[in-house]
């Protein structure tokens, strides 16, 4: 009994840890360029979610102004696909 209970609880820890306390989105739209690219960092903890971003940016041209002016202030990787990734969000 002992082994078990102390068995459940690993389980449990580990499924917790293996998460780090990242956020669900809601957005169902398929984003693979945003799922390689952005999604690691955008997860809520580290950076804001993608629908977040989705709900504070209403169209790809505000979209690429907010990620020039993080760039540009270093808060944000260069040389990422973002006209690509706007497009992929913004279809």
């Amino acid at each position: 009994m002992r082994k078990k209970l102390l068995l459940g609880a690993v389980v449990l820890a580990v499924g917790v840890i293996a998460g780090c306390g990242q956020k669900q989105e809601t957005t169902t739209k398929a984003t693979p360029l945003w799922d390689r690219n952005c999604a690691h960092c955008h997860n809520g903890n580290m950076a804001v979610t993608k629908d977040t971003i989705l709900a504070k940016h209403k169209d790809k041209e505000q979209f690429l102004n907010a990620v020039k002016e993080f760039v540009s202030a270093g808060r944000m990787p260069p040389n990422l696909p973002y006209g690509q990734v706007a497009d992929e969000l913004y279809k």
